[in-house]
């Protein structure tokens, strides 16, 4: 009863300018700024009061936001994918060095163990069974030269192996000769891939009974697939597989030409 009055008393237009100041106060708080629009000429015309939404600028704000940060970790991952390329890369070449080193020491341990051939039983690339002049010059040459291998002196290397193959023609060792030069070529700071090619396709071409032929044609194929030429590996991996089939590098073969897309 007391509540009646008290509207009551206060009046008609009291009532309406108390509830369009509750009104006005509760949009400001839940939607911000208001503007009001005259859409009337005169004093008598309607007012309209329209709420201008606070939540439009603060969405904008946030999906920018959210951009941001998604560049933010499209860049970080970038940034681990090109750390992990990398160390894979790193990985691959301190296997490849690990595998050469290892495969120089064997093979260096297995020709300084063996004995020399005898005059009788040598033969030059001439195939006329002529020997080294000096069998013990001819040895010391070659261990000369494969001791820069050994050291990871690839320029050394080169020239000693160069040396030998120059000075003894009818040398007992020319077959490995030929093998290490082309491995000291490719993996010279500058490679020289080109002469890589030619002295494994010397082994293969003037000594396909030697244990170094099928290793030979496996470089061969390798460096020729590095180089691009895919027609000219699979052929070679072919050539592999057909004259030595029994070899350890006929499976090596396999895996590579499917990896060609055989």
């Amino acid at each position: 009863m007391m509540f009646k009055q008290a509207i009551h008393r206060l009046g008609t237009h009291g009532v309406i300018g108390a509830l369009l100041t509750g009104a006005v106060i509760t949009a400001q708080a839940q939607t911000g700024p208001l503007s009001v629009e005259d859409r009337g000429g005169s004093r008598s015309g309607a007012r309209t009061v329209t709420a201008e939404p606070a939540g439009g600028d603060d969405g904008v704000i946030m999906l920018m936001q959210q951009m941001q940060q998604y560049e933010e970790q499209l860049q970080d991952l970038q940034g681990q994918i090109e750390r992990l390329r990398h160390e894979v890369d790193r990985l691959k070449a301190a296997e490849r060095e690990r595998y050469l080193d290892l495969d120089t020491r064997i093979n260096a341990l297995v020709e300084n163990t063996a004995p020399a051939p005898a005059d009788e039983d040598a033969t030059g690339e001439d195939g006329q069974g002529e020997g080294p002049a000096d069998p013990q010059a001819d040895r010391q040459a070659y261990n000369d030269a494969q001791r820069k291998l050994l050291e990871r002196d690839f320029e050394g290397a080169v020239s000693a192996l160069e040396a030998y193959l120059e000075e003894y023609p009818n040398g007992s060792y020319r077959p490995q000769a030929h093998f290490w030069l082309g491995e000291s070529y490719s993996n010279l700071k500058s490679p020289r891939l080109t002469q890589a090619r030619e002295q494994f396709s010397k082994v293969v071409d003037d000594y396909p009974d030697h244990d170094r032929a099928p290793t030979s044609l496996y470089k061969l194929a390798s460096l020729q697939a590095r180089g691009g030429s895919t027609v000219q590996a699979r052929d070679t991996l072919k050539r592999l597989l057909k004259q030595y089939p029994d070899s350890s590098e006929a499976e090596l073969a396999k895996a590579m030409l499917k990896q060609l897309g055989n």
